[in-house]
């Protein structure tokens, strides 16, 4: 993916048109801090203590209807618990080829996960996947997001998990009001097999346009050899993140 991207710039950067090639690119970027530092899917990255995430997010748009969408999560963390190296950083790549058309968005993907440091257990991985969502109106929609594993980071005593992982939601937009302020709500269910279950409930509040703050609550519930037995792979969490959008 890295070598990817780098293609990418070079072909713009010598193009005859590189400026106006590049005012096309749209940049999005957040800071979040949690409460706890607990993702959507469960993931608990340093034994329920906070911490910061940093969201930077690239779209260029090759027609009205297609275009290409880089996602990039960077987590500082202090992993104590991975074996006989310490994680500090979790680098989370997305890269996706984005189909829209009256409301419909499908979205063919590659995925990659590395870290500053790998421990002997392998933690980094990368999958293909598709994601596809259905906007009802402005505010509501359905999103389904599938991937399968394509490197051997899942993997502990001998038993593959998380090869296979889908992630359902309802989104909804402006869905009520508090101290003037819209609330966004979101419910989903996520499960990586042979790890957990994970049924979160997410409120979003944006207290100005670029500052955020939400809340939610994530119950996790272990599945297979690995997850069904460990304490972790089961716990539930209430986290409140507040974030700042640039």
């Amino acid at each position: 993916m890295k070598k990817f991207l780098v293609l990418f710039l070079i072909f713009f950067i010598s193009s005859g048109d590189t400026y106006a090639d590049i005012s096309k690119l749209k940049v999005d970027g957040r800071i979040r801090y949690f409460s706890t530092l607990v993702d959507n899917l469960g993931k608990d990255y340093d034994s329920a203590r906070p911490g910061p995430v940093l969201d930077l997010h690239f779209t260029y748009p090759i027609s009205q209807k297609l275009l290409i969408k880089n996602l990039n999560y960077f987590v500082n963390y202090n992993d104590t618990t991975s074996g006989d190296e310490t994680m500090n950083i979790e680098i989370n790549q997305r890269l996706a080829l984005m189909y829209i058309n009256k409301g419909t968005v499908i979205a063919p993907y590659l995925k990659m996960v590395n870290h500053d440091k790998n421990p002997s257990k392998q933690v980094d991985n990368s999958h293909k996947g598709i994601y596809l969502e259905q906007f009802f109106n402005k505010d509501r929609s359905v999103s389904f997001d599938y991937r399968e594993e394509l490197s051997d980071g899942s993997l502990l005593a001998g038993v593959r998990y998380g090869q296979r992982v889908f992630d359902l939601r309802y989104k909804n937009k402006n869905l009520f009001n508090l101290l003037d302020k819209p609330i966004h709500f979101e419910l989903g269910y996520a499960e990586g097999v042979n790890l957990r279950g994970v049924k979160s409930l997410i409120f979003t509040s944006d207290i100005t346009k670029s500052l955020e703050v939400t809340v939610k609550y994530i119950d996790n519930m272990g599945k297979g050899p690995i997850g069904s037995t460990n304490l972790a792979q089961n716990r539930d969490f209430l986290v409140t993140e507040i974030g700042y959008k640039f």
